[in-house]
């Protein structure tokens, strides 16, 4: 997952990129560290992007690239599928 950092304080994280990090976080059962990506970097990335989800929330640096899908690794114990979801 990546994050456009704001431009004025790349190191801030906005209230609303707390709020979606701490939602994936729950999801995934741990912490998760978002790339963080210039204004034109995350629009360069944004331009390649397959869908788009809006939604009704308007404040600022709410804008995040997601990759979803599902990879096969070889469980460490033997025992298991070794599926891991891609977040």
């Amino acid at each position: 997952m990546r994050v456009m950092a704001p431009v004025d304080d790349p190191d801030c994280v906005p209230d609303v990129q707390r709020a979606v990090l701490a939602e994936i976080e729950r999801a995934a059962g741990g912490a998760v560290s978002p790339g963080k990506l210039s204004r034109s970097e995350f629009y360069r990335a944004a331009s390649a992007g397959f869908g788009v989800v809006q939604v009704g929330d308007s404040r600022g640096y709410g804008c995040f690239l997601i990759r979803k899908g599902v990879i096969y690794r070889a469980p460490s114990d033997g025992i298991g599928t070794g599926l891991q979801i891609l977040v």
